[in-house]
């Protein structure tokens, strides 16, 4: 039996525009709770329909799971990957159809499991180089900060060989000008061409123009002859083919990849570590577990840092929300959805959702430890079916060895210090996310802590 979609109230003129552009995550969750598992948003006026559009949202894992693995009925051509498309170009996460998968067949090798464990030496010494190095002190420091530096310099050694230090102040600058663009480029009402330079689209193509330079110089300053790695991800690439047809990527196509590959392979997990930092800062008694782990020896130390960065993750998914488009008349938790209609799919609700998540507000990364039966897309912030997040592992290994290394030697507090969220084009802190950090009495030297 069918049902309307329930649709909350929103601004006369803007619809839910100004609710969106105040508090996105707060909206989504508090409509959530009014109404259900499948809620329409306004973003523009009623009447007459044209000068808006509707965006149904998906809660629940069932309807989630349809969505992102239905490629009959669920599409990817919407108005967020247009934007991401526009701002960073053709590469994985924006690409489709028989492109996606030449470039997925071409790319998937690079991540495999055997190849990622190869870079755990490379995430120990930089992890080696942030818990012993000048900026981690006894006193108060900016996580976030620490944290972009740790994984920008892994990316980097992963993609190049060698540090990209020469450009991280500018990416860390970049980043946010990117994710405050687009994303009100994503709630316009109206889209004018990003060719045009009106004054909404100054701020995106001012950003995209340095991105990629920044892309093109990094590439220009590489040789296989100078990189101190003989196998790392950019020689990978270059001289990989598509299993299938033998095809290798064009430069533009690496540009791409490898623009992606720097602000998604720093800026996620960057996020991912500083929110599962923050909360384990309020609980001490979980560092003192991973901490004792450490000192016993064996796996039980990764299993547990690894349940942090995951719980970390389900309350605070680097990517938030996502969306695709009905190819098809289709229903969404019991309701009629036409064809045409944009989804809207919210790791950041979906996580919280109280049928499969008891307590979901409550950090607790022993729902990651024991064996909870739940359906497969109650968590995914790596998305899932074929588009999962190429560097899931990857990711994994880095914040665990990270993890291990700092709370082994520091204790953190962030009992003082309370943290404001941005839902940019991923979920990232709105300022500096400050914590007290104190040596601890007995600490093991890092090398034999990622031994």
């Amino acid at each position: 039996m069918t049902r309307a979609i329930p649709r909350p109230a929103g601004h006369p003129l803007l619809g839910m525009v100004p609710a969106f552009r105040h508090d996105l995550l707060g909206t989504l969750e508090r409509t959530f709770r009014e109404h259900g598992d499948c809620v329409a948003y306004r973003l523009g006026p009623a009447r007459p329909r044209w000068l808006g559009r509707d965006v149904i949202a998906a809660y629940h894992p069932d309807d989630v799971a349809r969505a992102m693995n239905d490629g009959t009925v669920f599409g990817r051509d919407t108005t967020g990957f247009t934007v991401i498309r526009e701002s960073i170009g053709d590469g994985l996460l924006t690409r489709d159809g028989d492109t996606w998968r030449r470039h997925r067949r071409t790319v998937q090798p690079l991540f495999s499991r055997r190849r990622v464990t190869g870079y755990a030496a490379l995430m120990a010494a930089e992890a080696e180089k942030i818990v012993d190095g000048p900026a981690m002190r006894p006193g108060i420091l900016d996580l976030h900060h620490l944290m972009q530096r740790f994984t920008l310099r892994v990316v980097g050694r992963a993609l190049f060989g060698d540090d990209i230090d020469n450009v991280v102040a500018e990416l860390h600058e970049l980043v946010p000008l990117l994710g405050e663009a687009s994303t009100a480029r994503r709630l316009q009402l109206f889209t004018i061409p990003l060719t045009v330079p009106t004054p909404c689209n100054r701020p995106l193509r001012d950003v995209r123009r340095r991105l990629f330079a920044v892309a093109e110089r990094v590439l220009n300053g590489w040789s296989r002859e100078s990189s101190p790695v003989a196998d790392d991800l950019l020689s990978r690439l270059r001289g990989a083919r598509d299993p299938q047809t033998g095809e290798t990527l064009s430069e533009q196509e690496i540009r791409d990849e490898v623009l992606g590959f720097l602000l998604a392979g720093h800026e996620t997990t960057a996020g991912a570590l500083t929110f599962t930092l923050h909360e384990l800062g309020r609980r001490p008694d979980l560092q003192d577990q991973i901490v004792a782990a450490v000192h016993e020896g064996g796996p039980a130390a990764d299993v547990l840092a690894r349940a942090a960065v995951q719980e970390g993750m389900r309350l605070y998914p680097p990517a938030h929300s996502t969306e695709r488009v009905t190819l098809e008349n289709t229903e969404i938790a019991g309701c009629p959805v036409p064809v045409g209609s944009q989804i809207l799919i919210s790791p950041w609700v979906t996580h919280r959702h109280p049928e499969f998540w008891p307590d979901a507000h409550r950090f607790d990364p022993s729902r990651f430890v024991r064996e909870d039966r739940r359906p497969r897309y109650a968590y995914f912030p790596f998305g899932g079916g074929a588009r999962a997040c190429v560097g899931m592992q990857f990711a994994l290994l880095e914040s665990t060895v990270l993890l291990k290394a700092l709370l082994s030697r520091f204790q953190v507090d962030t009992t003082q210090h309370d943290m404001t969220l941005a839902p940019l084009l991923t979920l990232r802190p709105a300022g500096p996310v400050l914590a007290t950090v104190s040596r601890r009495a007995r600490a093991p030297r890092v090398a034999d802590v990622l031994a």
